[in-house]
């Protein structure tokens, strides 16, 4: 269980529950200019229990508005685990009375994982269909977290299900009644693990064409980091999906260890997504007392080309801040590194780096913590937070594999790094958004200043009113 530490480690612009647990964003949906999020949540602790929907709504990403619990646990059917929402234009389902309903579907955990669903006209009060389960099971131990979405190819609904070591696609005419179409994974997956919180949505291609993405996350032994993300491209013929542009290395939406179950807003005018900001290994120990769980900047999502191929692109969706250029280099001795130091504007701020080869960048505070990023000589980016604040409250974290990430660079040519900080969250993004890293902070102190060493140039922003 966390504890009350002697610092507020609650983000400004990152939701957080007002208290208590949460872990999978579920049904964030996009509707008349509200964003609504849901979200995995025990409101009786700060350590996983009996799941509920918590239920949130904001106007621009940033700045939440808690509507309290959407669902609760069914004496009769079990826990609510992860899913996903839709409105049901066109009242497919008949749920709707005098308005089109949102709909929510989500697995309820009992005996058995089963998918169910629960509608709503006002999109605060939400009624569980009096025939749950929708789709029943009694053979898979791990069959749950539906991403449902409108399948225009065939003029149904479809939903992908995560199914143990793969996915299965069902379809739908009234989101009621439901068949299977198809299913995928077990042949492709390169990370192990068992499927949890798929998602699948079309995009542009580099090369004019349109390419799908599945993405799936990956329930991963302890020691092998936990949770990772992983991603597919290839096409969905409104049955299923087949990889068309595999990869020796595995596609991960974020090469940091504090980023799970992310998936995309319905409704939104292009992808959208957001993840829960932590990691199974131990985010029910971190030090931030009365609320434990954070989700990510949500991002908007692009393919671009990379030297492997196409790649998914995040341009996180952030406060405006003013961008000041940190004065020239510091005098140095031959052989030194140049040098570039700035004092940050409290504990929101945003770094952003132009350098044309390696380059190391800090943040540290008077107490030694320093936090680290860079671009090393073999062109591989990475973060390194084995001294960056408070670790004794997890082994796990602390852990070098959870401490230091280095990834391979996928661009050439000049380099521009963004690091976003939000109190305990740093996000950073480089390549046109084809390198994302996050990752959970907890300095003892504010970070007070920044360091770059390396030919480059730093600029600090601040947050505008």
């Amino acid at each position: 269980m966390s504890t009350q530490g002697s610092r507020d480690f609650r983000p400004r612009f990152h939701y957080t529950p007002p208290k208590g647990w949460i872990n999978d964003p579920n049904g964030p949906l996009y509707e008349d200019g509200i964003w609504h999020l849901f979200a995995q949540h025990y409101p009786h602790d700060t350590v996983w229990g009996p799941m509920h929907w918590i239920h949130a709504t904001s106007k621009d990403l940033l700045n939440w508005e808690n509507q309290g619990i959407a669902l609760s646990p069914d004496e009769r059917l079990g826990l609510i685990f992860s899913g996903s929402a839709v409105i049901d234009k066109g009242n497919t389902s008949g749920l709707g009375r005098e308005r089109d309903p949102m709909i929510c579907m989500y697995t309820h955990h009992g005996e058995h994982e089963q998918q169910s669903i629960a509608f709503s006209e006002d999109r605060m009060h939400f009624t569980p269909y009096e025939g749950n389960p929708v789709i029943p099971n009694s053979d898979l131990p791990d069959f749950r977290d539906p991403k449902v979405f409108r399948n225009d190819l065939l003029g149904c609904w479809s939903v992908v299900i995560a199914a143990g070591d793969h996915v299965e696609f069902h379809a739908s005419p009234d989101l009621l009644h439901w068949h299977k179409t198809g299913e995928f994974g077990q042949a492709e997956n390169k990370l192990g693990g068992v499927f949890e919180c798929p998602d699948l949505f079309p995009l542009p291609a580099p090369d004019g064409s349109v390419l799908w993405v599945l993405i799936a996350s990956m329930a991963l032994p302890r020691e092998f980091g936990g949770s990772r993300t992983q991603y597919f491209l290839g096409m969905f013929d409104g049955n299923t999906f087949v990889e068309t542009h595999p990869s020796l290395r595995v596609k991960l939406i974020d090469s940091g260890y504090d980023n799970y179950a992310a998936v995309t807003f319905s409704g939104a005018e292009k992808p959208c997504i957001i993840g829960w900001g932590t990691s199974w290994n131990y985010a029910a120990e971190e030090p931030t007392g009365p609320f434990c769980g954070l989700m990510t900047y949500a991002r908007n999502l692009a393919l671009v080309q990379t030297v492997e191929g196409p790649r998914l692109s995040s341009a996180p969706i952030v406060p405006a801040f003013l961008l000041c250029e940190v004065p020239g280099a510091a005098s140095r001795q031959p052989g030194q590194q140049p040098t570039v130091e700035t004092a940050l504007p409290g504990e929101q701020f945003c770094l952003r780096i132009e350098a044309k080869g390696p380059f190391c960048t800090s943040l540290f505070n008077a107490q030694g913590e320093t936090f680290v990023v860079g671009l090393d000589n073999e062109k591989r980016f990475f973060t390194d937070r084995t001294q960056a604040g408070s670790r004794d409250f997890s082994e796990l974290y602390r852990a070098g594999l959870a401490s230091v990430t280095v990834t391979p660079r996928l661009q050439t040519g000049d380099i521009a790094l963004t690091l976003y900080f939000d109190r305990c969250i740093a996000e950073v993004f480089a390549d046109e958004g084809t390198y994302a890293n996050t990752a959970l902070l907890f300095p003892s102190k504010p970070y007070t200043h920044a360091r770059l060493l390396g030919e480059g140039t730093l600029y600090v922003g601040t947050v505008q009113a």
